[in-house]
């Protein structure tokens, strides 16, 4: 993951997509093989989360790269 790389929110139920890109980087930060990202939203809120938590084939609820959601 790279500074920059956009990020989405999936929650469904016809919730709109959240979009945002990693700010942060934090590879200090581990568990097991995943690290620390931050990521700002479009309406400047923050969520901190390991690059594990992110949906690698892009299908179903969660957060996403937008490679992946579009992919």
């Amino acid at each position: 993951m790279k500074l920059g790389t956009k990020i989405i929110g999936n929650f469904g139920a016809m919730i709109p997509l959240w979009m945002g890109s990693i700010y942060k980087v934090d590879k200090e930060t581990k568990f097991m093989d995943a690290y620390a990202i931050d990521v700002k939203w479009e309406n400047g809120s923050i969520t901190k989360m390991m690059t594990s938590d992110l949906i690698a084939n892009g299908e179903g609820i969660g957060y996403m790269t937008e490679e992946a959601y579009y992919g």
